[in-house]
Formats: structure tokens, sequence, C-alpha cells
């Protein structure tokens, strides 16, 4: 509950990501690659928000060369790649996945490939 609601804060900005960054980042580091489905979806999207909260944030002002890597940063978080290190690999879309019921249905399995850290 709490890391869909962090999601939802995230989405809107409401967050004082900068200040906050370690300690959301340490919930990030518990959570990456546990749970059901829906779970892993939503920690995705919290770091997504997340790069995203610091691409558009006015305080603290980044220089150009680190607002040109969270930018990039935040194009690659959205490959298929990255989907394999938060175990949604098999989801077509991250952002549906993580809203939908945490109920883990019968066909919703770990796949080998899937925690595999590797890409």
């Amino acid at each position: 509950i709490l890391a869909r609601y962090l999601l939802m804060l995230s989405f809107n900005n409401c967050l004082d990501v900068a200040r906050h960054l370690p300690y959301l980042f340490h919930t990030v580091t518990f959570l990456v690659c546990s749970g059901s489905l829906s779970m892993r979806a939503s920690t995705h999207g919290l770091v997504i928000n997340i790069i995203h909260s610091l691409c558009t944030c006015t305080k603290p002002s980044f220089s150009e060369d680190t607002q040109r890597v969270l930018r990039l940063s935040l194009d690659e978080f959205s490959l298929p790649k990255f989907y394999l290190l938060f175990g949604i690999s098999k989801v077509k879309s991250a952002a549906v996945t993580a809203f939908r019921s945490s109920y883990r249905h019968a066909n919703e399995r770990w796949y080998g490939n899937e925690r595999s850290f590797s890409g």
C-alpha cells in the first residue's frame, strides 16, 4: 500500500524528491524485484516518477550535464531491458500493471530469466 501511495504522490510531483531522495531509493532497494507483479510494476513506476521529478524540479538546480543524464536515464528505464531488472519483462504496460489488483493469479509466476540481473 505504501509503494502505491508513493507512486501516486510522485506522479503528481507532490514529494520534495531532492530532499527525500536517499529515503526513496532506500525504499526502492527493498522493493525491487519482490512481491506481486503489480508491486514490481509500482516500484518501477516510482523510480520513473522520481527521475521525472528530478528532471522537472527547480530546486536544486542541476547543471546541463546532470539534466542530460537524468533525461537519458528516464528514457533508458522505459526500455524492455530495464523491465527485466524489475521482474516485469512479461508485461505490455508497466503503468497499467502497477494499478491492477495485487491479487496473484495462478498463471503469474517468477520466471528464472526475470530474476537475473544480466541484461
